[in-house]
């Protein structure tokens, strides 16, 4: 009985000795198979994979696009009328203030202006005085260059025809044996003189009066000369009081009193604010695209909380080059923008613009896509797993998606930010 119970327990022990060793065994040998099993998978993945290129991609969608370009200007008032000093002077005294509504002929403000009265009277005598000598002319008055010159052929043919008479007496005595050579010489010598003066003077009074009609011609420009200056004089002396030329509101006032003033220095404005227009400049990468009639959509650092509509009312047919802040010079077309029901415009402000250039129904891919070459637009569309580069024509943009209107059909799929080693017919995956 023993001896039985002992051999039980001889062969428990070796089945318990046995029992741990095989388990180990197992899991080894699964390790290892795994092990082996994905080394495999891997090697087979990267064959299979080796020449594909991850990509990220968009489709090619319709949608409706807009096409915007910036610009920027200056609010100005189509109503408006500058008064400019035409005298040199002080500014005595101001009547008016700014935003006051005036009137045609309201006294806007005094000026000073020395010896008004004395260049006014010598103004007027100026121009009555050319007024007379032209009037001489014209009725028949001989002017003082034509007097003398009636004058000198005067005397000068009374001294020819004495002379003549005497050389002709001395012709005679001289033939008689009467006098001698040399007072003969001297009586011809005094009649060639004579004669030499006589047709002189016949000459100048002929030019003197074919002269004539163009000192008529210099006597009437002397009058008109005359008369433009006395209205300059009277329009100067007129701004001692300061007149306002038209109905409307003080727009702005640009002297203050006491201010010494020279002629052509703006003074005050006078305008309306019903209608506004806005000066602006496009750059000339987008001057093609204007056309007069755009939307235009108006905002601006004064008035942060509005967006005003207008439109372009004219545009230049040149490009201007102007020199900006930074010294540089830049070229920009000159447009026109008109705006209404903008309370909140004034005159002067500076403005930002959306000009809206085109605005339609449009096959578009996300501007990513599209890459440029030397040979053209192009983009790369995936089909079968391929990535093929397809030429396209593009056509607007809104700075987000760009128009394509020929090379490609809606809801292709095509490759957003291509990476330098994709080529054509590289096998891709969209990540």
């Amino acid at each position: 009985m023993s001896e039985h119970k002992s051999s039980d327990a001889i062969s428990e022990t070796v089945k318990a000795a046995r029992t741990p060793f095989s388990l180990k065994k197992k899991i080894l040998i699964g390790g290892f198979v795994l092990l082996l099993l994905t080394m495999v998978g891997l090697n087979v993945y990267r064959i299979r994979n080796k020449d594909i290129v991850v990509v990220s991609a968009g489709r090619v969608t319709e949608q409706h696009l807009v096409e915007k370009i910036p610009a920027s200007g200056t609010v100005v008032a189509d109503d408006k009328e500058i008064i400019y000093s035409e005298v040199n002077g002080t500014v005595k005294g101001i009547r008016v203030q700014m935003g006051d509504q005036v009137t045609a002929g309201q006294v806007l403000m005094d000026l000073d202006v020395p010896n008004a009265a004395q260049r006014l009277a010598d103004a007027r005598a100026a121009l009555a005085s050319a007024e007379f000598a032209l009037y001489q002319v014209r009725s028949g008055g001989k002017t003082s260059e034509l007097v003398a010159a009636e004058y000198t052929l005067t005397q000068a043919e009374s001294t020819y025809n004495t002379n003549k008479v005497n050389l002709q007496r001395q012709q005679t005595l001289f033939a008689a044996g009467a006098i001698a050579q040399a007072d003969f010489d001297q009586v011809q010598a005094e009649f060639n003189s004579s004669q030499a003066a006589y047709e002189k003077a016949r000459a100048d009074l002929q030019r003197y009066r074919q002269a004539a009609p163009f000192h008529l011609q210099s006597l009437e420009a002397s009058v008109e000369s005359a008369r433009a200056q006395l209205l300059a004089v009277e329009r100067q002396t007129d701004q001692q009081s300061l007149t306002c030329p038209r109905d409307g509101q003080v727009l702005s006032i640009s002297v203050k009193t006491g201010d010494q003033i020279t002629d052509n220095v703006p003074l005050i404005s006078i305008g309306t604010l019903q209608k506004l227009t806005i000066q602006a400049d496009v750059p000339e990468s987008e001057a093609g695209k204007i056309k007069v009639g755009q939307p235009v959509a108006i905002s601006g650092n004064a008035f942060l909380d509005e967006i005003y509509q207008g439109k372009i009312t004219q545009a230049g047919l040149e490009l201007l080059n102007k020199i900006k802040k930074n010294q540089n010079e830049d070229t920009f077309l000159p447009v026109m923008v008109g705006v209404d029901n903008a309370p909140l415009l004034m005159p002067g402000y500076n403005v930002d613009l959306e000009i809206t250039v085109a605005d339609s129904q449009a096959l578009v891919v996300p501007i990513e896509a599209l890459v440029e070459k030397d040979e053209g637009k192009s983009v790369w569309v995936i089909k079968d797993g391929l990535a093929r580069l397809t030429p396209v024509k593009s056509g607007i943009s809104d700075g987000i998606t760009i128009e394509i209107k020929s090379g490609v059909v809606q809801d292709d799929q095509v490759v957003l930010n291509p990476p330098a080693q994709l080529q054509d017919g590289s096998k891709v995956r969209v990540q």
